[in-house]
């Protein structure tokens, strides 16, 4: 027979867990949907890509070809990568600090905060 502190204390893991599937789902869904945006100082590179880097569009000017410097090309379009990344973790990072439970104190702490509270949740002994 179960007891009613063993029903109580089912009841309350069921509940935490109920909420840890739900913000996890609010992560994923913020991760999957952010994305970030920049261009070339002269306008000629613009990229989209998201949280983790992913690129989901470059556009290119035609007018990058007036100039033949493959390497200087090359580390254009990759600035322009990085400084979207950058922005897409930026905004991730606003919109998941709410979620997780010591915040973010940048948005590097995307990849290893989700991880820490549960370690430290775990350390506790609790899953809230």
């Amino acid at each position: 027979m179960v007891s009613r502190d063993d029903r109580t204390a089912g009841q309350s893991l069921l509940g935490q867990l109920e909420e840890a599937d739900r913000k996890l789902r609010e992560y994923r869904s913020i991760s999957n949907d952010t994305e970030g945006t920049a261009q070339s100082p002269d306008g000629l590179i613009e990229a989209t890509v998201g949280l983790y880097g992913e690129v989901r569009e470059l556009v290119l000017d035609a007018r990058i070809y007036r100039t033949v410097d493959a390497t200087a090309l090359a580390e254009a379009v990759r600035d322009v990568i990085n400084k979207a990344v950058g922005e897409a973790q930026a905004t991730a990072a606003g919109q998941l600090s709410s979620l997780l439970p010591g915040g973010l104190s940048e948005p590097s702490d995307l990849a290893f905060a989700p991880l820490d509270a549960e370690l430290r949740k775990a350390r506790r002994g609790g899953l809230s």
